[in-house]
């Protein structure tokens, strides 16, 4: 369960509507696939973004996770989800959607294919 959060997270991130619409802002380079260097700028981009009062962690407030979510990510279990947290949960989802191993994703990835 713990995996197919984090997927869903990833994905969320680089798949959005607006990310395909835009050409993917993860995909600095414009090569259509997204490296796990990339991946990486943008998770930690949309990490800091989510905290939006600048503390340090993830409220309700700021991202709605259900109970669930929360807990897979929170990998210190301490009940809160820090910057560091959400950004290793998206890094996690990397792995999982890189079908081939190859340390990129693909448009066939991105969208959860093999």
């Amino acid at each position: 369960m713990r995996k197919q959060i984090l997927i869903c997270t990833a994905v969320l991130m680089v798949t959005s509507p607006l990310a395909f619409a835009a050409g993917n802002p993860a995909d600095y380079n414009g090569d259509g696939r997204i490296s796990r260097e990339e991946f990486q700028n943008q998770a930690a981009r949309a990490a800091f973004s989510a905290d939006k009062n600048k503390d340090g962690s993830i409220d309700d407030s700021e991202m709605k996770l259900t109970a669930e979510q929360r807990k897979a990510i929170d990998t210190n279990g301490d009940g809160s989800v820090s910057v560091e947290e959400l950004q290793g949960g998206q890094m996690d989802g990397f792995a999982a959607l890189d079908k081939n191993g190859d340390g990129f994703l693909d448009p066939n990835e991105m969208k959860g294919g093999n």
